[in-house]
């Protein structure tokens, strides 16, 4: 037996945490018996004959046969989640959006997809999932602002789907990235018939930063209309589950948020809610770590969920890696990647024919696809299998495999010891 190089073991005041990066397993000692099976851990024949310790240690994936190759592990469950049969679609009805926050990166058009696009949509649904014999149909509805073209695009797609879905007796997803601002009443009373099931909207800070970043003629206060448009589909669709994305910068990182949002987010309802806090990425780290570690506090506080780990979980750096994934844009132009330029480009890397399949450019997907965690340093880091690389947009395909921008692990606000030690601690509390 040996030591698994993917363990993550950290002391702070009277405990030691541990996990592993390739089961995801953890769990909490104190300081003093953590330090002795650490200690054994150099010396497994000794240390199986702790039964009850070893035992743990074996199934928990800490401690692994001496000849098991590890990195081949890691290769092998990535391969396993790029070919996975679910498929991942996300639809954009528009680029146009009725808001100008500072920090996105995209031009908001005015565009609305045409009805010979809607088709095209329809026959690669009825492609991907009659000839591809796809497990399962995630739809994603993305901008712009996607709820602009709420009958037009976003109701004929999804009835469509959620037919063809039942026909073929595969389970079906609808969920939208979305500002949240037109999530009325009236728009609320299809979001069941249309089977949504979650809804990913982003807060700019409190309220009065929020504001600032979301504003419009007419509109009072965005932050308010927002929330209780969310507080009331959660109130009246008991099965929606909802992400807030929190993005902070150094002006807005406040607890004052979390009251805010309590105003208008029942108690009964938060429990649906997901807490995810995102620095804009504009912005430097530097003095943002103990702000946010409070701000989660005061989220956790209020009975609300918060994603206090952020890792790679399934081996894949980001969906848009998977092959069974592809995003449409308004006007039948593909791409893999929303968060570049691609959107916007008059030779897109691909495009929806009639007939519902997709032609990308030739040696697109082979660039696109390539491992990025296969180089040198990579391959020799600890926390590979919760990393996986950088995002295939930010890898210097010119200059070879060799060559990284930036490490993930070195540019989140929180060490991966911060993460590790405060998820383990909420799940013993």
């Amino acid at each position: 037996m040996k030591s698994s190089f993917y363990n993550y073991i950290f002391y702070r005041n009277n405990y030691s945490y541990w996990f592993n990066g390739i089961t995801k397993s953890y769990f909490r000692l104190t300081h003093d018996l953590g330090k002795k099976i650490e200690m054994l851990l150099v010396t497994p024949d000794v240390l199986l004959e702790q039964t009850n310790i070893a035992n743990k240690l074996i199934n928990n994936g800490f401690l692994i046969p001496k000849i098991r190759d590890e990195l081949n592990i890691i290769r092998k469950k990535n391969k396993e989640s790029i070919n996975a049969s679910n498929y991942f679609l996300i639809v954009l009805p528009t680029l146009n959006c009725n808001f100008s926050c500072w920090y996105c990166i995209q031009d908001h058009i005015k565009s609305v997809m045409s009805p010979n696009t809607i088709n095209k949509i329809k026959a690669h649904i009825d492609k991907i999932i009659f000839e591809d014999k796809i497990s399962a149909l995630h739809l994603e509805w993305f901008g712009g602002e996607p709820f602009m073209n709420f009958e037009e695009v976003i109701v004929p797609i999804s009835l469509y789907a959620i037919k063809k879905c039942k026909e073929a007796n595969i389970s079906f997803l609808n969920a939208a990235t979305t500002n949240g601002y037109y999530l009325t009443s009236k728009i609320q009373k299809e979001i069941e018939v249309l089977k949504f099931e979650k809804f990913h909207i982003t807060l700019d800070g409190p309220r009065s930063f929020h504001n600032k970043v979301k504003n419009q003629r007419g509109l009072n206060s965005a932050f308010d209309h927002v929330l209780m448009n969310i507080n009331e589909i959660l109130t009246k669709n008991k099965s929606v589950k909802l992400n807030l994305r929190i993005n902070y910068t150094q002006d807005n990182l406040d607890e004052s948020i979390v009251p805010e949002i309590n105003e208008h987010i029942c108690s009964n309802n938060r429990e649906r809610v997901l807490i995810i806090p995102r620095k804009v990425w504009q912005e430097s780290n530097v003095g943002l770590s103990d702000k946010l570690i409070d701000v989660i506090q005061k989220f956790r506080e209020s009975k609300y969920v918060v994603q206090e780990l952020n890792i790679i979980h399934d081996y894949v750096p980001c969906y848009a890696n998977r092959k069974n994934y592809a995003a449409i844009n308004y006007n039948g132009s593909v791409v893999k990647c929303t968060a570049n330029d691609d959107l916007y480009s008059k030779n897109p890397p691909g495009q929806l024919n009639d007939d519902g399949s997709i032609i990308w450019k030739e040696g697109f997907l082979e660039c696109f696809n390539k491992k990025r965690f296969e180089n040198s340093k990579c391959l020799k880091c600890k926390y590979l299998p919760i990393c996986m690389g950088v995002c295939s947009r930010d890898y210097d395909i010119e200059s070879g495999d060799e060559v990284l921008y930036y490490c993930k692990m070195e540019s989140q606000t929180l060490r991966i010891e911060d993460m590790i030690i405060n998820f383990i601690n909420t799940c013993y509390e």
